[in-house]
Order: C-alpha cells, then structure tokens, then sequence
C-alpha cells in the first residue's frame, strides 16, 4: 500500500450540492438536527441521514444524541478553516453576482466562521486592531502588541491568545481574525449583545453593537451595512 493522503474522500464528500449547503449551515459553529439540515439542503430527512453519514464518513462532521434527537456539528476548528479557505477559491464571477443578491446582504455583512467573526464586520475588525497598534502583523503570524486594548473591553487576557491567527474570509477576500484570540472576541460580542444570532451564521449588528464597534474601533455603521450596487 502506497502511504498518500486521502483527498479523495473529502473530495468525493463535497461533490454534493446538499452536503456543501449542509455544510455551509454547520460554519454557524452550533449543532444542527437532522430536520434543519435536510431543510436547509432542499431534502428528506432519510436522504439528509444518508450524506450526514457520508460527511462524517470523510471526518468533516460528528454528531451527537440529545433526548430523541441527533444533532450534527462540524469535527473541529481545522475541518472549518479548510471550508472557508476552499470557499476562497469560488469563482470570482459566481461571488460577484452573490454579493448583489439582497438576500446575502445579511452573510455578507457579518456571518460566523465557527467561532469567529467574519464577513465585511470581521474584515474591518482586524484592520482596525493593526491601524490602532493592537496586534502586529509578519506574514499571517499574528503578534499582540498591546492586550491592554482588550481588557478595556472587558476581556481577560489568557495565554491562548499567542496562537491568534489569520483566516482568509472567502467573501472578501481578505483575512479576518480567528484563533482563540477572535473566538473570546465574538464571544464578548454575543455576551454584551453587541450581537445576536439570527438564521444560521447570520450575525446581526445590535444599537449597542454599532455604539461600541464605532467607540472602540472606529468602525461607522455604514460600513458594516454597506450593500453593493446590483
């Protein structure tokens, strides 16, 4: 037997349009039952079962039982980074006419990646950090500068924050933190509702949440709410 890893398998798992979509609803970072996957993917439950298993199979998801029911999340923070870089890799023509569509203006605006913050809001957030001396950049190596600036926020410092990293946000096409740096981060923001969970990965911007992304990071409404022209 030739030693080769198996890309075949997560290949063969994502060559579905309902698993990609099932996929896509587990990026929220919560778990789902059955009965939300197979509605979100267009599908009975029985089929839905069937390519749950497939995508378990290729080790993107697991799940578990709950009382009478089974819910389903992705297997780690690594199986969901290589969603969203694969995501990176849609075609430019396909995002463009995406990003036009009203209805992803909510996605695009701020979504989750797993535990993070991501979309336009997630973007602007990490440019804000650089601009303002919180953390420093060399390649994607990601240096806190000043913690100070969290615990303004309210946030404690643990060591875990040595490992922040970058994610490429596959909607903008432009990194945004992850890590256990940006996981506290959205954390903090849910926590003080400066955010709410709204249908899966959508993340929506409360007064509160303007008022303080706008004092502590300079970041005006507008440009989270910013929808491109069709």
């Amino acid at each position: 037997m030739t030693l080769s890893a198996k890309f075949e398998l997560i290949g063969a798992a994502l060559a579905n349009e309902g698993r990609a979509r099932m996929l896509c609803v587990l990026m929220d970072g919560r778990a789902f039952t059955n009965k939300e996957l197979a509605l979100a993917a267009g599908m009975a439950e029985p089929t839905a079962t069937a390519h749950l298993r497939r995508l378990a199979d290729a080790g993107l998801t697991v799940s578990m039982r709950s009382g009478r029911s089974i819910y389903h999340r992705l297997a780690s923070a690594e199986a969901a980074d290589l969603l969203e870089r694969l995501g990176g890799l849609t075609p430019e023509p396909y995002l463009h006419r995406a990003r036009r569509s009203p209805g992803n203006a909510d996605l695009l605006g701020a979504r989750s990646c797993y535990s993070h913050i991501a979309g336009r809001l997630g973007v602007l957030l990490l440019d804000a950090l650089i601009v303002q001396g919180v953390i420093a950049l060399d390649g994607d190596s990601v240096a806190l500068a000043r913690p100070a600036f969290f615990e303004e926020l309210g946030l404690r410092p643990r060591k875990g924050w040595d490992a922040a990293r970058l994610c490429l946000d596959w909607t903008e096409r432009r990194p945004h933190l992850s890590g256990s740096l940006g996981a506290d981060l959205m954390a903090h923001a849910l926590e003080r509702d400066w955010l709410r969970r709204g249908a899966p990965r959508v993340l929506t911007v409360t007064d509160a949440g303007h008022a303080a992304f706008t004092r502590h990071f300079g970041i005006a409404p507008q440009e989270i709410d910013h929808v491109p022209s069709p």
